[in-house]
């Protein structure tokens, strides 16, 4: 009788693993996943918080900064990039140089604003997805290092947001692979999570190449600054102070 019930109980896994109701191996993204790790606030909020730039969490325990950043459907414009008069945007993308970390500094980084006009991103120092106020975000990268801003053209940008914010913490440990699923979440990159936001929230492959979840692709960071989706707008300083 025992043999019998393993040997049905086995079955049974079997045929759901088959049929997809028992999940198996690495997550991976999908259109549908953006609602899935939080509610959504029915309040809509279009004021900006003070902590956008204020000096509102210890920098000393800066890797340990989360965020849920829900996004406010009303809330797409916010305070100007530091040093500029040029208005943060749900959806805009900021590209620097560095990677931040330390690790292969050849190409890059980029994160994604929210509606609460931080910045959603997959980076080192965490080992995975975090949201970080502007101050916070200058921290990471060197005194003085340029940040550029490219906007999504169109009015793209709030459906990425929204995933990227819905989705970051399935990003749980940092790891670049050249030759990996874009659809996979976790491990995940910088540029490969964007690319996902964009891909999954607002339908579209930025690099114009027809890459799909499937395709194995490694997305540089500068492929967001040669992107015909986007128009660079504006740059600013990190400064660390």
């Amino acid at each position: 009788m025992k043999k019998i019930l393993v040997k049905g109980f086995l079955l049974l896994t079997s045929m759901l693993v088959v049929l997809g109701m028992l999940p198996v191996g690495q997550p991976t993204a999908s259109a549908e996943t953006q609602y899935t790790t939080h509610e959504i606030s029915s309040e809509v909020e279009i004021s900006v918080p003070d902590s956008v730039y204020g000096n509102d969490e210890d920098l000393s325990v800066i890797e340990t900064i989360k965020d849920d950043g829900l996004i406010g459907p009303l809330a797409e414009i916010g305070p100007t990039y530091p040093g500029t008069n040029v208005p943060m945007r749900v959806g805009d993308v900021l590209y620097s140089t560095k990677t931040i970390g330390g690790s292969s500094q050849f190409v890059g980084h980029v994160g994604i604003v929210n509606s609460n006009f931080k910045v959603v991103h997959v980076t080192l120092p965490v080992n995975g997805g975090t949201v970080d106020n502007m101050t916070n975000y200058m921290w990471r990268h060197g005194e003085g290092e340029t940040i550029k801003v490219y906007r999504p053209k169109n009015g793209r940008g709030v459906e990425a947001a929204k995933w990227a914010v819905y989705n970051y913490k399935k990003a749980t440990q940092y790891l670049i692979q050249i030759d990996s699923p874009l659809d996979t979440l976790t491990p995940n990159y910088c540029s490969k999570f964007i690319w996902q936001a964009f891909y999954y929230g607002e339908g579209i492959d930025i690099t114009d190449k027809g890459k799909t979840g499937d395709t194995n692709f490694f997305v540089t960071p500068s492929a967001f600054t040669k992107s015909n989706h986007f128009v660079y707008t504006t740059s600013f300083t990190a400064v660390r102070n």
